[in-house]
């Protein structure tokens, strides 16, 4: 029986970059967001002028980061000596550090697309002065604070990763000057 093997997709990307790496990587936005909506609601309340202020920073910056990180991933793709890192650098038990590497900056793209259609939606919303329809306070401030703390949260943890793609470039680096240096001794 000839099993179809999954090597492509929105699947593989979830596969190489884990649901642990996930939570992992939301520890510090987490804690930050709750800081910040907390300092908010002590000291003013989350209406539409905050969010629409909180909306037009993200589209401000995430544009930019999305280039710059773009930017990057095709660049460190188009690079030819990480062809030779992939095939020389295998490890059975998981996905190689190429792989781990894509999928890294896969989900930091995916998540800076996501905050970025959610805040643009939300800037046309916040446009069209849709009052709240409903008719208990609470409920508008409740969805108020959920929305501001997705936007921060998103914000935050798409800032934040650029740490962990800094830090897998420099480990894939230091793994092909490991492989060229190899070769320069064997070549020898």
């Amino acid at each position: 029986m000839n099993k179809k093997v999954k090597n492509f997709g929105f699947g593989v990307i979830l596969k190489n970059y884990s649901i642990k790496s996930f939570l992992k990587g939301a520890i510090i936005p987490l804690i930050l967001s709750i800081i910040i909506e907390r300092l908010f609601m002590v000291k003013q309340s989350i209406d539409v002028v905050l969010l629409e202020d909180t909306v037009d920073l993200i589209l401000g910056i995430v544009p930019n980061l999305l280039g710059f990180v773009l930017s990057g991933y095709a660049l460190l793709i188009g690079f030819k000596i990480f062809d030779d890192v992939a095939k020389r650098q295998k490890d059975k038990n998981g996905p190689t550090l190429y792989q781990k590497l894509n999928a890294i900056f896969s989900v930091g793209l995916i998540m800076q697309v996501f905050i970025l259609v959610f805040a643009f939606t939300l800037k046309l919303i916040l446009k069209a002065e849709i009052n709240c329809p409903f008719e208990n306070y609470c409920v508008c401030n409740l969805i108020n604070s959920i929305t501001f703390f997705f936007l921060v949260f998103g914000t935050l943890y798409t800032i934040i990763m650029i740490k962990d793609l800094v830090v897998n470039i420099f480990n894939f680096s230091q793994l092909g000057h490991f492989i060229i240096n190899k070769k320069s001794r064997e070549n020898e």
